[in-house]
């Protein structure tokens, strides 16, 4: 859906453009590694070329896309080192965020992450994968929200959109859904206890157990969703074995 500017403001054009252009790498719209028809976006849109390629410059601030002076705009390919460095960095911020959150958090809050976790076990008992990543988001941020941290919240919201990317191609992981809802319970356990240390480190556990599962499917997909080279294998599978330790 478009951006808007406030809540009752219509979306800038640039902000209207820039939704459409993410989502529609989000949903394959646009394939990895393809490079934009410009043009064909602005006339499909309705719009000038000049929003196009602004929202275009954003995108490649948020890494999913890559501008070539010479060659144009293209849809950014994905990394078994930046999806490791991605959920790295993720597994630090969110813990520090969910500490800080948890003493903050009102009934209120209580109440709708547990009407989440209701939400999130019927869209695993259905395998409504694309409708449990929406619900994962909201869960979290419903915490993280509390920690008033404004420019962590920035951080954090930046990476998940970075990251969101490599959630999308792997979509699918039925065997992972049913252990990320019991690991979800574990964090709204501890949200509902008041005890930030036992969240914090539940956040971070959901986080590494995510990323294990990512770094499998790309172990299984990489040739076909990139071409590697050898020191890609290897940083692949240092990467993974680095996890698990």
């Amino acid at each position: 859906m478009p951006l808007a500017t406030s809540d009752n403001a219509p979306p800038t054009t640039t902000a209207y453009v820039l939704e459409s252009i993410r989502e529609g790498i989000l949903n394959g719209q646009y394939p990895l590694g393809s490079r934009f028809d410009q043009k064909a976006i602005a006339e499909n849109l309705g719009v000038s070329l000049v929003p196009v390629r602004e929202a275009l410059r954003i995108l490649e601030g948020e890494g999913f896309v890559t501008i070539n002076p010479r060659r144009g705009a293209y849809v950014t390919g994905i990394s078994a080192n930046e999806l490791e460095e991605l959920y790295l960095i993720r597994a630090e911020l969110e813990e520090l965020a969910t500490r800080r959150a948890v003493p903050n958090l009102e009934q209120k809050s209580l109440v709708k992450l547990a009407g989440i976790i209701e939400q999130m076990e019927e869209a695993t008992g259905t395998q409504e994968y694309a409708q449990l990543m929406a619900l994962n988001q909201a869960f979290h941020f419903t915490i993280y929200d509390a920690s008033k941290s404004v420019l962590l919240l920035e951080m954090i919201t930046s990476l998940w959109n970075r990251s969101s990317l490599y959630r999308r191609v792997f979509t699918y992981l039925p065997e992972r859904a049913m252990q990320a809802l019991e690991e979800h319970k574990e964090i709204y356990t501890a949200c509902r206890n008041k005890d930030g240390e036992a969240a914090g480190q539940a956040v971070r556990h959901n986080i590494q157990q995510t990323v294990r599962a990512l770094l499998d499917e790309f172990q299984k997909d990489k040739n076909t969703l990139m071409e590697p080279d050898a020191h890609e294998g290897q940083a692949l599978d240092k990467a993974y074995h680095g996890l698990l330790k």
